[in-house]
């Protein structure tokens, strides 16, 4: 997908390409094959990136965009039964775990970033690939944008995402697209606030990315920047502190690995097999009104 922003490629890592235009500094998931999923070497690649845009002063905003036709499936599930046959480390603690936490790891940098983060989402964006929509300051999005949070169909639990979802979209929205697994499209994410701004069309994408990112680096650096730490302490004042954020996020990568190791074994397996998950077999419903 093309954001018309180009420039010869500053680093290339197996699953992500960055490259610098000017203030912005473009990180591109790079595995289209597979949906851009957000497995181990994609989210260290991820944070590679980040840390780098944050040390270059030139810098002004983070672009996330996506090869291919998906901006991304989210978690990589497709190694499941080697996730499952790791055992835990010397210190104890679950190699599955320590993997999901990981990606919390990076959302909350991705939060704390000085510089503004926009996500330019072009098609399916669902699981973590909908969680890092929802952690960037601006998101925008084309017609054909699709999101969704398929966890607990699977036996998962969208753990690592949650705090950042829920933020963007209030606690009852983020409920009932987690407890639903409902997928939703562009003009349903525009309104409920996932997307900041939605594109006409597909073609029409690339130029509201740059009308964006042009108001953007027209805002003075060290105003910009101060704001984002305001919005933190706001964050702070809301009973949202760092250390309360962290503690969460340890506990929901250990409920992940937990559901790793028990009903998604089964909700992978029938998501593979393009059948429903023996849950949901037989499950009755209850008449309502004229049915």
């Amino acid at each position: 997908m093309s954001t018309g922003i180009s420039s010869p490629p500053a680093v290339q890592a197996p699953f992500v390409r960055t490259a610098v235009c000017g203030a912005v500094f473009r990180v591109e998931l790079n595995r289209p094959e597979a949906r851009n999923p957000l497995g181990p070497d994609m989210i260290q690649a991820l944070m590679q990136a980040l840390d780098r845009a944050e040390g270059m002063a030139a810098v002004r905003a983070i672009l996330f965009t996506a090869s291919g036709q998906a901006f991304s499936a989210g978690g990589d599930l497709g190694n499941i039964a080697d996730r499952l046959a790791v055992k835990p480390g010397a210190d104890g603690n679950d190699p599955i775990a320590v993997g999901n936490r990981r990606y919390g790891e990076f959302l909350t940098r991705l939060v704390q970033s000085s510089k503004v983060t926009v996500a330019c989402v072009h098609g399916p964006a669902m699981g973590g690939g909908a969680g890092l929509a929802c952690a960037v300051d601006i998101c925008i999005g084309s017609p054909v944008a699709r999101f969704g949070f398929p966890e607990a169909g699977i036996g998962l639990v969208p753990g690592q995402i949650l705090p950042f979802v829920s933020a963007r979209l209030g606690a009852q929205t983020a409920r009932r697209l987690m407890l639903t697994g409902e997928r939703i499209d562009a003009a349903e994410a525009y309104r409920i606030g996932v997307l900041d701004y939605l594109a006409e069309s597909q073609e029409a994408l690339p130029p509201l990315a740059r009308e964006v990112l042009k108001r953007i680096v027209a805002t003075a650096p060290a105003a910009g920047a101060a704001t984002k730490r305001l919005l933190a302490q706001m964050r702070a004042l809301a009973g949202q502190p760092a250390e309360a954020l962290s503690s969460y996020l340890d506990a929901a990568a250990l409920v992940f690995a937990q559901q790793m190791r028990s009903e998604a074994v089964e909700g992978v397996t029938a998501a593979r097999e393009r059948r429903p998950a023996r849950w949901s077999v037989g499950a009755e419903l209850p008449p309502l009104g004229d049915d």
